[in-house]
């Protein structure tokens, strides 16, 4: 009976001390209750083995029982904590760990368990699972990504209509503005052409350098009256005269009106003509008032100081042939950010005071209604070239409304 008392407080000890030794925390684990529940079962079977070993052989001593019982306890105990650790706890606490990360975010984390068994195959379904979600992050990210963009596009087109609509209102004030102006000048041009007329019948036939200021004087005037019609084209339609006219002719004489002028004194001109291109049917004024807006608009740039080059030659377009006219500045050229602005009403970069950003624009109604082509290729730092293209005319003068 007293072997039995002592191998009863041996276990119970041995017990507590396993509980001692297991932290409150490990419990809650699943390795520390697995530890405690083999350690508890193998100390009740221990406990039966002594009982049933004790009663057999009543001569034999505790502490042999004792010894050998407990190693055989022991050692069945770690091969078994063992064996749970490597097929179980280990591949749960990975897995464990894996919903960690993915709980944080992390959606490269992967098991990667190559058992055929159960927790294998949820090991391979969360290793599915996590990609499928990266594959949908990175969905939903591109989606997002191209929402913004198309949000950013559809606000800057919206902007843009505002910016238009806006332009429209001060075209159509100009136009009525244009129209008040054009009656207003009309008066003192024809006054001025009226006496330079009268003044020359007076000049003596000898007097031949006055003579040639008077009529210079009376052809300025008279394509004066010419630009303030074409403006009344901005406020309405009126008839605007087309004839058959030679684009090298026309360069010209814009050229000789502007060598003169103080802006165009430290501006050198390389002008190549292909005299072999066809007659275009234009409105010439109009066409001439392209050519000052260009040249005036390349001096500025280039600060009233450098060389422009003008050339004519032919182009063929899609089986559609035009006359090709090149302007090209040294200037500092025009930045691709605002390259396809340059076209558009009240659009300029020069100071305030200093430009209206109305001289392509208008440019650019003029070329379109002669059905023709105006654009622009430029380089930063290396200057810009404007291309003017106007089909080839295929009949006599006529008459159009622009």
């Amino acid at each position: 009976m007293q072997h039995y008392q002592i191998l009863i407080d041996s276990i119970f000890r041995v017990r507590v001390l396993l509980i001692k030794m297991t932290h409150k925390k490990s419990l809650n684990s699943l390795t520390g209750k697995l530890i405690l529940a083999i350690g508890s079962m193998m100390l009740i079977v221990g406990l039966v083995f002594a009982y049933v070993f004790i009663k057999q052989n009543p001569d034999i001593r505790l502490e042999v029982v004792l010894f050998y019982g407990g190693f055989f306890v022991v050692a069945i105990s770690f091969l078994l904590c063992l064996i749970l650790y490597n097929f179980v706890t280990k591949p749960i606490s990975l897995l464990v760990e894996g919903m960690n990360k993915l709980s944080k975010g992390d959606m490269d984390y992967r098991i990667n368990l190559n058992t055929k068994d159960e927790i294998g195959l949820l090991a391979n379904s969360f290793d599915s699972m996590v990609e499928e979600l990266k594959q949908y992050k990175d969905k939903m990210e591109n989606w997002t990504r191209s929402l913004e963009e198309e949000v950013q596009k559809k606000t800057a087109e919206i902007v843009r209509a505002q910016e238009q609509l806006i332009n429209a209102e001060k075209l159509a004030s100009l136009g009525r503005m244009a129209a008040g102006v054009a009656h207003e000048l009309n008066s003192p041009l024809t006054g001025i052409v009226t006496f330079a007329h009268l003044m020359l019948k007076r000049i003596p036939p000898e007097n031949t350098q006055d003579a040639e200021d008077l009529k210079v004087i009376i052809d300025q005037t008279e394509r004066c009256s010419r630009i303030v019609r074409g403006l009344l084209g901005f406020s309405r339609k009126t008839a605007s005269e087309k004839a058959n006219v030679d684009m090298n002719t026309l360069i010209e004489n814009t050229l000789s009106m502007v060598r003169n002028q103080a802006k165009f004194y430290n501006i050198a001109f390389d002008v190549q003509l292909d005299r072999t291109i066809p007659e275009v049917n234009v409105d010439p004024n109009q066409i001439q008032q392209v050519f000052l807006n260009l040249l005036i608009n390349s001096a500025d740039a280039m600060e009233e100081k450098g060389r422009i080059a003008i050339s004519s030659r032919m182009a063929d377009d899609d089986g559609n042939k035009f006359v090709e006219l090149e302007f090209t500045d040294t200037g500092p050229g025009i930045p691709e950010d605002i390259r396809g602005r340059v076209f558009e009403p009240f659009f300029t970069t020069k100071p305030a005071g200093k430009g209206t950003g109305l001289g392509l624009a208008v440019s650019y109604g003029i070329i379109k209604k002669h059905d023709g082509q105006i654009f622009v290729k430029s380089e930063q730092g290396k200057g810009a070239s404007f291309f003017i293209r106007l089909p080839v005319a295929t009949g006599d003068k006529e008459k159009s409304t622009l």
